[in-house]
């Protein structure tokens, strides 16, 4: 009457029921994927977060009672006497098919200004699903004849007929996914519910979701969703699932000989991410760490810009510091030193260059006005996917226009303002997947290229008309200062670490920037052309409708929320730069005299 076959109450609910406890539902409980990053050794990334762990548990699939025609079931295919035909559609509009996954995002420690700790259930609804399945399956001849009928309505007893996947005599035994794929009439409504999120801007994820939608994001992310699954179904991973569900079914049924006994030790196939999938995930992440963006921007929107905060420094008992008002302590002509430095910095050369961006063009930047800073960093390493972080370089150096700095404004402090007509940073990574599989690896293999080796990634971010107000804390301590050797401060590539050893303890007391206009916000290298393109199209999109927002709340966000951030990168840099061998001595082997070409 209600158009849906007879077969949801006569099989799929007890069978549903059998399982889950509840009719048309289907659950597998614990953890389905689980990838973490523990004891992160390089200082610069501690500053930010000690751990990072993201986890897929808990799947869970409602509305499967919900079977209507087309039906084709466990048809066998006239060519092969092991394939099974599948044909189902499901959902209805009073009872769509559900599903649910429960997502873990773990960052940072207890000192982290990154700390989080979020777990949230991902829904998706669907109000029409047409599932297209092959089954590939064995099941021993003398178990089926012998099946007693009172186990019939026994799940696990069907199951544990089928025997564990191996190879025996050179024929496929088991269970198997063999094709898969699945049609959506009514389309996918997505929606998100925090369980437990330590960021409360989570509990308004569905308007994002909506926004995303409304983009065709949510549309992409379904075929690359369906595609990966597929993948996955047909692979390593989820067969070893299959085996160990089969196992634990033979304990489950009476008649089985294995009825009651332990679960045994073995192991089974780990999960191995594919180009695919970290293909997707790419799709998904770039987005979404724009929507945080816009999330955060609405946040402090309409917030006022924070004042200079008073950060209590860590001093040693009987340390004598510089008084930044009066330097005369160092030396009578320190004063007048350090003004001369802030009028070269701050002034324009002949070549009508500010004088910071003379000196910094001499000795850091290469021809294009880039500092490139190289990374000695291990990486992420989970799933047969690695990413490592090659360098870090700093775009915009060279355009200052206005740079007054270093204005003693208390006994340990210095206020700074900046201007640049741009600024931003290129991150560059590897990126490697042990997956030999995909279209994309195969045009690798083609060129005689190993999937293995980590292929070049870069994420750029580029602003324009930037203006920055910082006062940073200093507790420099005069008898270090007076120890440096002219000739560890001469040495250009030691002048920061060595200035950075005179100093206890920093604090960033004020960080505000302001920002004209966003020229670039960008990832290439390793992707897919479509997904690039899509990329760049919710990029746009994200960019038409919340650039302004985002521009204006960035003075809050970077005063309230960054500041405490570089604060902990400061501290982390200070102790680093304290290090024995951080400031080296001078040469001990020089023995001549000087020439003063090379000094002047």
């Amino acid at each position: 009457e209600n158009g849906l076959s007879k077969m949801n109450d006569l099989l799929i609910a007890p069978l549903t029921k059998s399982q889950s406890g509840v009719e048309g539902a289907l659950k597998i409980n614990g953890t389905l994927l689980d990838l973490n990053k523990e004891d992160v050794s390089l200082d610069i990334w501690k500053a930010f977060a000690d751990n990072l762990r993201l986890t897929l548990s808990d799947l869970s699939i409602s509305g499967l009672d919900t079977i209507r025609s087309p039906i084709k079931m466990l048809e066998p295919r006239s060519s092969s006497a092991h394939l099974l035909e599948n044909q189902l559609s499901l959902g209805t509009i009073d009872k769509p098919l559900d599903a649910s996954v429960r997502f873990g995002l773990q960052v940072g420690g207890a000192t982290s200004p990154l700390a989080t700790d979020n777990i949230m259930d991902l829904q998706l609804s669907m109000p029409s699903m047409e599932v297209l399945a092959v089954l590939f399956a064995t099941v021993q001849e003398s178990r089926f004849m012998k099946f007693p009928l009172k186990d019939v309505l026994n799940f696990s007893c069907w199951l544990s007929m089928i025997p564990v996947s191996e190879k025996s005599f050179m024929i496929d035994v088991g269970l198997a996914m063999h094709y898969l794929d699945v049609l959506f009439d009514g389309g996918i409504m997505a929606k998100t519910a925090c369980v437990s999120c330590s960021n409360s801007w989570l509990e308004d994820f569905n308007s994002i979701v909506d926004f995303l939608d409304e983009n065709n994001f949510i549309g992409g992310l379904k075929s690359r969703a369906l595609s990966i699954a597929s993948d996955l179904l047909q692979g390593d991973w989820v067969q070893g699932m299959a085996d160990k569900q089969i196992v634990a079914a033979s304990q489950l049924c009476p008649h089985d000989s294995a009825f009651g006994s332990l679960i045994s030790d073995q192991t089974y196939p780990t999960f191995k991410g594919t180009r695919d999938l970290v293909d997707g995930i790419m799709y998904t992440g770039f987005p979404l760490v724009q929507v945080i963006a816009i999330v955060m921007a609405q946040k402090h929107s309409n917030l006022e810009i924070a004042s200079p905060v008073d950060i209590e420094l860590d001093v040693p008992d009987g340390a004598k510091l510089i008084d930044l008002t009066d330097l005369s302590s160092i030396a009578g002509w320190a004063d007048m030193a350090l003004e001369e430095v802030r009028n070269y910095l701050g002034g324009t050369t002949e070549s009508n260059d500010l004088g910071i961006t003379s000196m910094l063009q001499s000795l850091f930047l290469d021809d294009d006005g880039l500092l490139t800073i190289p990374i000695e960093d291990q990486g992420f390493d989970a799933g047969g996917v690695k990413l490592s972080l090659f360098d870090v370089t700093m775009v915009g150096l060279d355009s200052f226009t206005m740079f007054d700095v270093l204005k003693a404004s208390s006994q340990n402090r210095f206020s700074n303002s900046v201007k640049l007509q741009r600024l931003g940073v290129t991150l560059k990574m590897g990126l490697s997947v042990e997956d030999e599989s995909s279209e994309q690896a195969r045009r690798l293999l083609e060129r005689g290229l190993n999937t293995n080796e980590l292929e070049t990634i870069t994420v750029s971010l580029i602003l324009k008309d930037v203006e920055l107000d910082v006062s940073l804390l200093m507790a420099m301590d005069q008898d270090l200062m007076g120890e440096l050797k002219l000739g560890s401060i001469l040495n250009t590539n030691h002048i920061f670490s060595c200035l950075l050893s005179t100093i206890h303890s920093v604090g960033l007391s004020e960080f505000v920037v302001d920002i004209g206009d966003i020229e670039e916000f960008s990832i290439s290298g390793f992707i897919s052309e479509d997904t690039s393109e899509s990329i760049q199209s919710i990029t746009a999109a994200i960019l038409a409708e919340y650039k302004p927002m985002i521009l204006e709340a960035i003075p809050a966000l970077t005063s309230t929320t960054i500041r405490p951030i570089l604060h902990g990168v400061l501290q982390v840099l200070v102790d680093t730069a304290r290090d024995d061998g951080a400031c080296p001595e001078p040469d001990s082997s020089l023995d001549g005299t000087l020439d003063f070409r090379d000094l002047l």
